[in-house]
């Protein structure tokens, strides 16, 4: 999965300057997710969706689900595996 290492990347690369993210995968076992982060190396909040309510109201069609979360604490991005540092930037300063 080599989103996920490249979703690593910018969250190391852009936390310090206010950037939020979060990844949802499908199930709820936290054991099994914890295992996945681990996996890919993931240091950023990873959460289950196992009844499926954040995919079915903000998903994509794929899993995972990288979530991108603005200054105001706002969802601005859901988008599996879509994420780039331009769309982190334009969130991050958007007076730039």
């Amino acid at each position: 999965m080599a989103e996920a290492g490249g979703l690593q990347a910018m969250w190391e690369q852009y936390r310090d300057d206010g950037f939020m993210m979060i990844t949802a995968l499908d199930g709820s076992d936290p054991e099994g997710l914890l295992d996945w982060a681990e996996e890919y190396g993931l240091t950023h909040p990873v959460v289950g969706d196992g009844a499926g309510e954040f995919y079915w109201a903000y998903g994509d069609g794929a899993w995972p689900m990288p979530v991108l979360i603005d200054h105001g604490m706002v969802l601005s991005s859901v988008n599996a595996g879509g994420q780039s540092a331009s769309m982190i930037e334009a969130l991050l300063y958007p007076d730039e």
